[in-house]
C-alpha cells in the first residue's frame, strides 16, 4: 500500500509541474509580454522580450516527439507574436523553446 502512495505522489507531483510556465530570469521583465497559442492540440505559453521568445508547452502530451514539438512552436510563435521565427535560431525540447523572431 506504501508504494502505491510514493507512485500517486510522483504522479500528481508531474502533473502539477508540467503546467508550469514560468519565464527564465532573462524572461522576468515589465519589457515582457505573455501570449497564448494552441497549434493541433499544443497548448503554448509565449514570453516576448524585444525580438526573442521563450515558449513553454503547457499541454499535457504522452511521448511528445521534440520535431514536431518545435514545428507546433514555431506556428505558434509566429501567431502569437505576428513576426517570423529567424531560420535556425529555433531550439529546445518537448517543454521549453527559444527562438529569435524578425518582425520587420
Amino acid at each position: 500500500m506504501k508504494s502505491i502512495r510514493s507512485c500517486a505522489a510522483i504522479l500528481a507531483t508531474g502533473l502539477f509541474t508540467t503546467a508550469c510556465d514560468s519565464p527564465s530570469p532573462q524572461f522576468m521583465s515589465a519589457d515582457t509580454s505573455v501570449r497564448k497559442a494552441t497549434v493541433e492540440g499544443s497548448t503554448f505559453s509565449i514570453h516576448r522580450r524585444e525580438n526573442w521568445v521563450e515558449v513553454y508547452r503547457t499541454s499535457f502530451e504522452a511521448l511528445p516527439r521534440i520535431p514536431v514539438i518545435l514545428a507546433r512552436a514555431e506556428i505558434a510563435i509566429e501567431q502569437a507574436t505576428g513576426c517570423k521565427v529567424v531560420e535556425g535560431s529555433l531550439s529546445g525540447d518537448q517543454t521549453i523553446q527559444r527562438a529569435e523572431i524578425d518582425c520587420s
